[in-house]
């Protein structure tokens, strides 16, 4: 399957994409980084793996992981080859890249300017 996604240019030149997020991204400077369609998000869902266990007072606590199916990992492949700086990606494809061993490259998450006002830096980015 082949994929679009969202990608903007910051002030500073610098390209940035929305890999799979059906949120949009706000930057500091007032830029906005559209969310990803509704099919590409449930397309490059992680596949949750949920380990239960007796929690306090009949709850139950999971521990939860996640795997990557092929058409996220041939989605990962293909925009680290984009042309673009940045891809942003959700921190649980950033652990499961890394699990896997697969190269970064211009994969990054976001990281929370203000948490109140919903923005992200543009200039910091969490590997």
């Amino acid at each position: 399957m082949s994929y679009t996604f969202p990608v903007v240019t910051l002030p500073s030149g610098l390209t940035v994409g929305n890999f799979s997020s059906p949120h949009s991204f706000t930057f500091v400077d007032g830029t906005v980084l559209p969310g990803c369609d509704e099919d590409r998000s449930r397309a490059l869902m992680l596949r949750a793996v949920e380990v239960e266990s007796p929690g306090p007072k009949g709850t139950t606590d999971i521990a939860l992981s996640f795997e990557m199916s092929d058409e996220v990992r041939d989605a990962v492949r293909a925009v680290q080859y984009a042309d673009v700086d940045v891809v942003i990606v959700p921190l649980p494809v950033m652990q499961a890249v890394k699990a896997e061993g697969l190269p970064i490259r211009n994969l990054r998450t976001c990281r929370v300017a203000d948490r109140v006002a919903k923005t992200v830096h543009g200039d910091k980015f969490c590997i």
